[in-house]
């Protein structure tokens, strides 16, 4: 048994401890993106193992903290350090066990003091028998749920032998079961049509549209049964239509109305009909193409002899229905879904707001307004529940979740983990205050590392010229476009400034939109040497010219060779034949018929191409340019030529001609006129959207930002400047003349000037915005890519190569930031967004993968002075191999308190915004798993067997792909609550497998000379 302790406390284990949670966790993502959170909780977060490999991993770190004396005053910022993650285990461990979260659904002017509970559970009841069990049911884990009843003396086994999820009801007659209507309606407000099964009793409560079947009060439609009949009566005059005739019958209120199967009624903008009627009928599941939000467990009921089985339909998160199977002389009840908890107090509704941006149908937030109504204490006050603004009551704490469609009723989530929370946030002090010290105490290895790095002694030799030339070339292709007719200076800046409202609510300059617009279209950011401005300001003036120009990217080889077009490129005109039809019209049909899901590449480019050539025509027609105040805020702006009720007099007949009149002036050389014309429409701005309308000091930034493009100009200067420094430092380690200072300077001056128009435009995306510069997947690129040269500057002060390797890391980042799949719009922010908690997280955790990201390429440059190594050079090359593993492991360690500390505040927000600190979302997940991975690297030195400058530089390398997962692969690949809708990517690039055998066989050549290199250095030292 000693033995037994010994070997699950010692280092070795506890690295095993480290792999082996990381890879349980990163296949719990896969499992729950493939069939669904329960099936991750059933087989990997939620099981005995699970919690046994945190336990052993809690008492290692309790048996080290003593081990290695982590109680003295030399180590007691480090004891403190790891003692905060015992706490946090704590406090997670109270929170699984003892806490519980649900949700209360509240109508307006109505209360409520119950809550569903977010677990789920199936019932099963038999007289005064019953069982009731928590499940996790998912296709892959149906056998969650049996039980045993006495029916008149004989045993009855009641169990779950499958699971479908999205069922979808299939009614079968029989004559033991109940009537059936199979009912189907719309509306212009109803989404596509809508079905419903009614049994007797049964109330559908659409906004507006109130169905009952033999219900006690009367809705507007109510059905009902005369010798085994159908029949309908109607609170409003209801219309008979015969599909195949189209003859229509018309129906008084209150007529009593026998209805036909497939006949079509029309009721105060409804339409309805009946598919079916079966006077008894029991319901079979049938597996659903698309979501319908009810599942179906499927049970089976055998006494030994007979066995059936039956469907529980129910979901996750609603009320369950009770389904009730004859059995021997009593019923068997079966039921699934939430339990009903009670709470000691009601929240009663008073009125639910939602706010959304101006002309969009985008929230920009909403929010509760409550009295909490304590009868046990004469308690009655108001509260207004909001996005980040929560109401705690006895240890209960309400979020606002979601709402209602119709916007009248309110869903708060609710949680009860008043303990766990606070030593869970306890355990995240500890944390950040155990860094911090960790980071100042001269006994720390951080500081170890800083001292050794001092005491390294490398000559650094070389003498380079630097000679650099850079040739722009233009993208004017002047001989295709050579026909469009220029337009003048003035004009174009004066539309430039214009504001309008973007397609989500933003209000913002014509500029920002006019570069959204040819990116989409084209991928570039200019045209034919015209500037986004003057491509679109032509393209509305000259439609019948652009019609004609290649300017509509096709990405896909085979769908440019299906359309006939040769190159990146086509026109308008090449997608409609001589009698102007749309020649990937049946394509597109034919792809938007599938589920995205089951879409192939092809399709998605079909539907890419579809939406670059809608863009045009909108371009074309003006319909694009929301750039018409209304009188309210909420309204969407008009576009040019809209029918402007709302206003009268000169103001509509502007608003219909005035743009018209614009582009002929321009088309005429009348430059005066349409200067102005668009000074006019500026007036209109004005004197109708003042109060909406940001300052002109933003505008005229914005419009600077659009011009410079700060990013897309620096990172060619960043990898330019990165590599020739690299080069000149590897060149340096076989020379033997110093590097004259005057080079050092020159290049960490440039690097310097680089990184302040990188930190510029940071600053200025943030003051054009409004919103911290990381809200997407372009903008925490960007981020990134600061980050990582930042680090490079703070570690790289004495050390070029360092800086040279952040630079170049940096000019890939912004790379990447650039490439076609990731989107550089500036954006309105979803309400749960909206949090310093949120601010606070992104910029620490994403600002770790620029440190992370400098330890990768570090390795990298390590590797590759180790295939340099030889006799010849041992002494020189080895001093750099050393001084750069020292820097790397500073700058992963600073990585990982980084990555630690935005996880964890992670959970802050999370808490703070929809009332829990964690739950296994893959984003969460992924980025715990990269905290786990960093803490096994850096503490690989403490283990004999995989200590050493090749391992650590190997790990440090492979240790950035979870990385790369946490942040891509999550965000593109797996499903969850982390997105960054807008940027979404198709496929892998073959950039990634090529990449990945580059730096594998790097890492093997690196192995082989490491190998021989020590086994001569051993042979010699012998």
């Amino acid at each position: 048994m000693k033995k037994l302790y010994f070997f699950i406390t010692s280092l070795p284990f506890m690295a095993f401890l480290f792999l082996m949670l990381a890879f349980s966790m990163a296949i719990a993502t896969f499992v729950e993106s493939s069939y669904g959170t329960p099936a991750a909780r059933s087989l990997i977060y939620n099981t005995r193992w699970f919690e046994m490999l945190w336990a052993l991993f809690a008492l290692n770190l309790i048996n080290n903290l003593f081990r290695y004396n982590f109680f003295t005053k030399q180590r007691f910022t480090l004891g403190v350090f790891h003692i905060s993650f015992l706490v946090i285990l704590l406090g997670a461990g109270i929170t699984r066990f003892f806490s519980f979260e649900g949700v209360m659904h509240i109508r307006e002017n109505s209360s409520s003091n119950s809550i569903l509970s977010s677990d789920d559970y199936f019932y099963a009841g038999f007289g005064t028998q019953e069982k009731e069990k928590q499940v996790r049911f998912s296709e892959l884990t149906p056998k969650q749920f049996s039980a045993k009843f006495d029916v008149s003396g004989q045993k009855v086994k009641v169990k779950s032998i499958g699971f479908i999820s999205d069922a979808e009801r299939k009614p079968i007659p029989s004559e033991t079961g109940e009537a059936v209507i199979d009912f189907v309606f719309s509306s212009s407000t109803a989404q596509g049509m809508q079905s419903y099964f009614f049994t007797k009793g049964d109330l559908l409560d659409y906004p507006g549209f109130k169905v009952g079947f033999e219900t006690i009060s009367e809705p507007d439609i109510r059905f009902f049964r005369q010798n085994n009949q159908l029949y309908m009566t109607a609170g409003k005059p209801l219309t008979e239509t015969t599909m195949a005739t189209q003859e229509k019958l018309t129906f008084s209120a209150g007529d009593t109305i026998q209805v036909k199967s497939m006949f079509l009624y029309g009721y105060d903008g409804f339409q309805f009909l009946i598919r079916s009627f079966l006077p008894g009928a029991t319901f079979s599941a049938v597996k659903s193409q698309n979501e319908t939000h009810e599942d179906a467990v499927i049970i089976q009921i055998s006494d030994g002899i007979r066995t059936q089985t039956v469907p529980v339909f129910g979901h996750s998160g609603m009320s369950p229905d009770t389904v009730q199977v004859p059995l021997g002389n009593g019923t068997l009840e079966l039921a699934y879904g939430a339990l009903p908890l009670e709470v000691p107090f009601s929240i009663y509704l008073k009125d639910f707001q939602l706010e959304r941006y101006p002309g969009s149908e985008s929230p920009s937030s909403f929010a509760s307004e409550v009295v909490l109504r304590d009868e046990s204490v004469g308690l009655e006050e108001d509260y207004r529940i909001f996005m980040n603004n929560t109401l705690v009551y006895k240890g209960y704490k309400f979020f606002q979740s979601s709402y209602d469609q119709d916007e009248q009723g309110t869903v708060l989530s609710v949680n009860h983990d008043f303990v766990g929370t606070w030593v869970t946030y306890i355990g995240y002090a500890l944390l950040i205050i155990g860094i911090i010290l960790s980071l100042v105490n001269r006994y720390s290895y951080f500081r170890f590392l800083a001292r050794k790095l001092q005491q390294i002694s490398v000559k650094t030799v070389v003498g380079v010229a630097l000679l650099t030339g850079m040739s722009v070339s233009a993208s004017a292709q002047s001989g295709i476009g050579a026909g469009i007719p220029d337009i003048h200076d003035q004009i174009v800046i004066d539309f430039s400034e214009l504001w309008v409202q973007g397609v989500d609510g933003r209000i913002e300059p014509i500029s920002t939109l006019n570069s959204e617009i040819v990116r989409k279209v084209s991928r570039k950011s200019s045209l034919y040497g015209k500037t986004a401005d003057e491509v679109v300001l032509s393209m509305m003036t000259y439609p019948e010219i652009w019609r004609t120009l290649p300017i509509v990217r096709v990405s896909a080889k085979e769908l440019a060779a299906e359309i006939g077009v040769s190159g990146k490129y086509a026109s308008i005109q090449q997608l409609f034949d001589s009698e102007g039809n749309y020649l990937i019209a049946d394509n597109v049909r034919a792809a938007y018929s599938k589920m995205p899901a089951f879409r192939n590449q092809l399709e998605k480019e079909y539907i890419y191409l579809d939406e670059r050539v809608n863009i045009c025509f909108m371009v074309f027609g003006g319909s694009l340019f929301l750039v018409y105040p209304r009188e309210h805020r909420d309204d969407p702006w008009y576009a040019p030529g809209a029918e402007a009720t709302e206003y009268s007099g000169g103001d509509s007949i502007f608003i219909k001609s005035g743009f018209q009149l614009l582009l002929q002036s321009i088309a005429g050389k009348q430059n005066a006129d349409a200067v102005e014309v668009l000074q006019a429409i500026g007036n209109f701005q004005q004197k109708y959207g003042a109060e909406l309308l940001p300052s002109q000091s933003k505008k005229d930034i914005e419009i600077f930002y659009n011009q410079t493009d700060p990013f897309k100009r620096i990172f060619p200067f960043y990898l330019m400047f990165g590599f020739l420094l690299l080069v000149v430092l590897f060149i340096n380690i076989f020379r033997q003349k110093p590097l004259p200072k005057f080079i050092r300077i020159i290049f960490f001056g440039l690097i310097v000037v680089l990184f302040l128009i990188h930190t510029a435009g940071l600053i200025t995306r943030w003051y054009i915005s409004g919103h911290a510069p990381w809200s997407n997947g372009f903008e925490s690129v960007v981020y990134v890519a600061w980050a990582a040269m930042l680090a490079g500057l703070i570690f790289g002060r004495k050390y070029p190569m360092v800086v040279g390797t952040a630079a170049f890391l940096s000019g890939i980042a912004l790379f990447v930031a650039h490439l076609s799949w990731m989107n550089p719009e500036v954006t309105n922010l979803v309400p749960v967004l909206k949090s310093y908690w949120l601010a606070i997280h992104v910029a620490i955790i994403t600002a770790s993968y620029g440190f992370l990201g400098l330890s990768m390429f570090l390795g990298v440059m390590t590797m590759i002075l180790i295939v340099l190594r030889k006799k010849s050079n041992a002494g020189k090359v080895s001093g750099f191999i050393e001084q750069l593993t020292t820097i790397n492991e500073m700058s992963a360690t600073v990585g990982l308190y980084f990555l630690t500390i935005g996880t964890f505040l992670g959970g802050v927000w999370a808490n703070e915004s929809w009332g829990r600190y964690w739950g296994w979302d893959p984003k969460e997940t992924w980025a715990l798993i990269s905290v786990v991975i960093y803490s096994f690297i850096v503490h690989m030195r403490l283990i004999p067997s995989l200590k050493g400058i090749y391992n650590y530089s190997m790990a440090s390398i492979v240790g950035f792909a979870f990385i790369l997962m946490t942040y891509f692969g999550v965000n593109y690949f797996l499903s969850g609550l982390h997105s960054y809708g807008k940027g979404v990517v198709d496929g892998i690039s073959p950039a990634v497998p090529v990449s990945i055998l580059v730096l594998a066989g790097l890492l093997v050549w690196a192995y082989i000379k490491d190998s021989q290199f020590e086994k001569e250095k051993a042979r010699t030292s012998s």
